[in-house]
């Protein structure tokens, strides 16, 4: 009989399995986590800086090219009344006076820049004295190096209206060959011939509906003083936003209306026809013609210096500067005292070319 000896091991079996982990394997588990989330942290953050510098560009190319819209839109049609070619337009209803006696059917005169020729500075209270409809809150005077404008344009819109879709409250102009009416919609069915206007054939001439506006800056975009009509330093989340507004008549009486947010300075350099006999082009640029040579501009150049909406954290833009003139010299800066701005926006500066078609074509035909 044989006798088999069992022996007994003190120690672990060498198949035996292991359950759960080691310190070790946690801490270093616990490492590769807080390194993957840091990295997807930080992907996170510069994702969303990113967005929002793209967000404000974009924001910022919407405003500016529809600012230079809106203005290239009324220069190119001030001036237009119709199918005739004078300046000659009877006003047959009344007009709201805010912005002082006649001026919103200054006919003659459909295009106005202030300052002019050897005027001051235009401040908020020269801009409230010219045109009482401003309010001298609402409005961004000029400083050493930004220049403060009002732009005034007058004519119709290029858009007919049949006598049928006349709206009662808006103020229409109707016109032929030797000259035209301005009235109210509701005014026209009782109208004969004359004043109705014909043109060749005796069909009715065309209907356009009438503006005057005014072009200029405002320190907010929402003003919440006086029945939120007028700007105040805790505006826009205490941080005002510039924004290019104008007046324009709704109904028969001038009203304030927003344009485009983010303007912070506006020039406009005037071509005037100073060619004889006149040929409807520019022969010189000014900022600041004289009252007599605003018959004769016949173009416009508009710079504009748009900013981002809000502020972005870490940037600096004072080592950047601004030609708004286009002399080729930079002039403006947002760390340049004593008006300084400031320097965490992002800015660009839009610049555009437009022609005053019917002031230049009425020169042009001038024999």
């Amino acid at each position: 009989m044989r006798v088999v000896i069992l022996r007994q091991f003190s120690g672990p079996a060498v198949n035996a399995l292991q359950r759960g982990l080691t310190l070790v394997e946690v801490m270093v588990a616990m490492t590769i986590g807080i390194i993957l989330l840091l990295a997807m942290g930080s992907l996170l953050v510069n994702s969303t800086r990113v967005f929002k510098v793209s967000d404000d560009f974009a924001r910022m190319q919407e405003n500016g090219a529809y600012a230079l819209n809106s203005i290239g839109s009324d220069l190119r049609m001030a001036g237009f009344y119709g199918a005739t070619t004078t300046n000659d337009i009877q006003a047959l209803t009344a007009v709201g006076e805010e912005c002082g006696a006649g001026w919103a059917t200054n006919f003659a005169q459909p295009l106005l820049g202030l300052p002019l020729s050897g005027d001051p500075a235009l401040t908020s209270t020269a801009a409230h004295a010219a045109m009482p409809c401003i309010n001298q809150a609402n409005f961004i005077g000029s400083a050493a190096d930004r220049p403060s404008f009002i732009l005034v344009v007058r004519g119709a819109t290029g858009v007919q209206v049949a006598p049928a879709n006349l709206d009662a409250n808006t103020l229409y102009v109707q016109a032929d060959s030797n000259g035209g009416m301005l009235f109210k919609g509701s005014q026209y069915a009782g109208f004969g011939t004359p004043p109705r206007r014909t043109v060749l054939g005796g069909a009715e001439a065309p209907i356009y509906a009438y503006q005057a506006k005014a072009y200029y800056l405002r320190p907010c975009s929402r003003p919440t003083g006086t029945g939120d009509t007028v700007c105040l330093a805790t505006d826009d989340g205490n941080q005002p936003v510039p924004t290019l507004v104008r007046q324009e008549l709704v109904g028969a009486a001038m009203t304030e209306v927003a344009v485009a947010e983010g303007i912070e300075a506006i020039r406009i350099s005037y071509g005037i026809d100073t060619h004889a006999p006149p040929n409807g082009t520019p022969g010189k640029y000014t900022e600041t013609p004289t009252l007599a040579e605003f018959a004769q501009v016949v173009a416009a150049r508009v710079s504009l210096l748009v900013r981002s909406p809000k502020p972005t954290a870490g940037y600096d833009d004072s080592s950047r500067r601004y030609d708004l003139d286009g002399d080729g010299n930079a002039e403006l800066g947002c760390a340049d005292a004593p008006d300084l701005l400031p320097c965490n926006y992002h800015r660009h500066v839009f610049t555009q070319s437009f022609q005053v078609r019917n002031i230049a074509q009425r020169l042009e035909s001038q024999p």
